[in-house]
């Protein structure tokens, strides 16, 4: 192996057993609930093997799968977990949406709605959000599996700083 190319891992691997929120046998149907601390901005993490895992405790057999984040500076997406690709991805981003300009969403002078107390200072992360995805994707099942492409993963975008999270999961369909 050439000793310049160094042993890594694009995502980090949830650790944990999801929540079980709700359970039908007919029609089938179960939502579950991950809770987790993300470690830094721009991180992805892998949920393939959970979605698959809700999936086959669900016994949904033709439907679908929806991965959701309740949180406004974080994405669900569906792409290849490899590090060069979301190595660009982070740079591109940063590039594009750079953490250091100014947000008027951060402007606690102009800026009225939505405030708190302990406002983070994020406005970065939400114009990044916009432009990486959606909070949730759908994905079908057929036969009792996730049809994802080969390289194809489930990946949850943290684009704001470290903090807790969760992530639920609602397969259903017959």
């Amino acid at each position: 192996m050439d000793e310049r190319i160094a042993i890594r891992k694009a995502t980090l691997d949830p650790v944990g057993t999801p929540v079980v929120l709700a359970v039908s046998e007919s029609p089938p149907i179960r939502t579950e609930a991950m809770h987790f601390h993300t470690t830094a901005s721009e991180e992805f993490w892998d949920f393939t093997d959970i979605v698959r895992d809700v999936v086959k405790r669900s016994m949904v057999r033709h439907g679908q799968v929806t991965v959701y984040t309740p949180h406004t500076t974080t994405s669900i997406v569906v792409n290849e977990s490899e590090t060069g690709f979301l190595n660009d991805f982070r740079k591109a981003i940063d590039r594009t949406v750079p953490v250091d300009a100014y947000y008027e969403h951060d402007d606690h002078d102009v800026r009225t709605e939505n405030m708190q107390e302990d406002e983070f200072i994020n406005g970065h992360a939400h114009v990044r959000q916009l432009l990486v995805g959606q909070p949730s994707v759908t994905i079908p099942i057929v036969d009792g599996e996730v049809l994802l492409g080969q390289w194809q993963r489930v990946l949850y975008a943290e684009l704001d700083q470290p903090r807790e999270r969760r992530v639920f999961f609602h397969a259903q369909g017959t």
